[in-house]
């Protein structure tokens, strides 16, 4: 059984269903290709159940029953995926097909479900098959006991004692919502500190509010063997070995595996690269005309906003290619919704030291405690907003948020950012008060009290460093 489309998307997660929607919504006929669930890993194993999860922890009381909490967590998250798959399989110009796919030619596809198999070829092909967890063999430990994302939110009875591998958003997110429902929570992993995407002052704020929800944590640390019988989990940090005694639960949460190794990719051509994944231009396009790549698969996109953004980007270069469209892909902001929330948008250190010389950059922090009514009279104890910007045109390079609302304020540093908006004209915004966004005025004003009268020092400073290498 043939058939011929426009495009074909293999992957019905975020980046997926963003593009094949799109473009049947244009009147291109499409096929969608999915061998699992609809939805992806958003939907199914990651942001709908866990911020369920996460809304479901913060309005639980003793006396409630966790159990219940987690089967809510189930529902909600199936009832979705049901509404999803209905409307994608009675979409006009969307051809839902169900199975595994595998190129055979650069736009050539066989598609594998219950043993048949069939050919599709297309005009377009594009690739967002996500990624999955990254596994851990720890000696004797059952495969029942053991957890990734994809099957912690099958769970329908909280583990009285669970131990999370790793120290990055999942794991936070879920030591912090597991915390809530009355679970002990431990947590352990090889970095040195929670969050190492994030700058040193998130990573201390929330290892601060891990500590004062008594979570336990080692870092620096490997897991070396399960003891069933006991039910004891030993780890390791540097020569000492320490024992987690009566562990229901072991969530694996140290990292994503591209999901790109069964796609037959070296029958197309297409370049890959064994870190960064498929390579493609920051319109998608990876070197075989025709053949697009967005997600989990690309060197840039680690979310779902990051693959939607990607899959809207297809869709115009797809649909209507003689429209310019920006050169350089948008900025993707990030998120965990933790305990404080901790935001962030621009360039990660490496890149920041790439970018320009430390003398040129001006680092502002914002207490919102300390610095805004709002953070006042929350009580908020641990929040705040710093930004790196650039001395005397107060460029932001750089913003990160930690505390209440810190997911919905970042995307006013990500228009910033992106429309080149100075610190000089956010100064002449007003904002409600009290709000915690009037800690971002608070940010432009110590910009301006530090830049305003002392310019001539801060032209001097930005002239020697503007064009200076930056030390590395």
């Amino acid at each position: 059984m043939t058939g011929h489309f426009s495009t074909i998307v293999i992957g019905a997660g975020s980046g997926g269903m963003t593009v094949a929607v799109g473009l049947a919504n244009l009147g291109r006929k499409v096929a969608l290709v999915e061998g699992n669930h609809v939805g992806g890993d958003c939907t199914n194993v990651g942001c709908v159940p866990s911020k369920t999860l996460i809304h479901l922890a913060k309005k639980f009381r003793p006396g409630m029953n966790a159990d219940e909490v987690l089967q809510e967590v189930v529902c909600k998250r199936d009832a979705l995926r049901d509404k999803e798959t209905e409307e994608v399989e009675h979409l006009e110009n969307l051809n839902f097909i169900r199975g595994m796919a595998k190129f055979t030619a650069p736009k050539k596809l066989s598609v594998t479900h219950d043993g048949f198999s069939r050919e599709l070829t297309a005009d377009n092909i594009v690739i967002a098959t996500g990624a999955h967890p990254r596994m851990l063999d720890i000696p004797g430990l059952p495969k029942e006991r053991s957890l990734t994302n994809e099957s912690l939110f099958d769970l329908t009875n909280a583990p009285k004692h669970l131990v999370i591998v790793g120290a990055g958003i999942i794991a936070l997110e879920m030591a912090f919502a597991f915390q809530k429902l009355g679970t002990q929570v431990t947590m352990f992993a090889l970095d040195s500190r929670p969050l190492m995407t994030a700058i040193p002052e998130a990573s201390e704020a929330i290892q601060a509010e891990l500590e004062r929800r008594r979570i336990s944590t080692h870092y620096t640390a490997t897991a070396q063997s399960f003891d069933e019988s006991t039910r004891t989990l030993t780890i390791k940090k540097g020569e000492q070995l320490i024992t987690l005694h009566h562990v229901d639960k072991v969530l694996v949460a140290i990292g994503r595996v591209r999901n790109i190794n069964s796609l037959g990719l070296e029958q197309t051509g297409v370049k890959t690269d064994a870190r960064l994944g498929i390579l493609v231009n920051s319109f998608g396009e990876t070197n075989v005309k025709g053949v697009y790549a967005i997600g989990d698969v690309t060197p840039t996109s680690a979310f779902t906003h990051s693959a939607n953004a990607q899959g809207r980007r297809v869709v115009q270069r797809i649909a209507f290619p003689y429209v310019p469209l920006a050169k350089k892909e948008p900025l993707f902001p990030n998120a965990m919704f933790s305990d404080p929330e901790i935001a962030a948008v621009g360039l990660t250190e490496k890149q920041l030291a790439e970018y320009c010389h430390p003398g040129i950059i001006k680092r502002i922090r914002v207490d919102f405690k300390t610095h805004t009514d709002r953070g006042y009279t929350d009580g908020v104890e641990n929040g705040f907003i710093i930004v790196d910007a650039v001395r005397l045109t107060g460029q932001i390079l750089r913003a990160t948020i930690v505390g209440p609302r810190a997911s919905e304020m970042i995307s006013f540093f990500t228009l910033a950012m992106s429309q080149k908006i100075s610190l000089y004209k956010i100064y002449r915004l007003v904002y409600p008060y009290p709000t915690y966004s009037s800690g971002i005025l608070k940010v432009a004003d110590f910009f301006m009290r530090e830049t305003l009268p002392n310019l001539g020092k801060e032209l001097a400073a930005y002239l020697k460093y503007r064009f200076a290498k930056p030390k590395m």
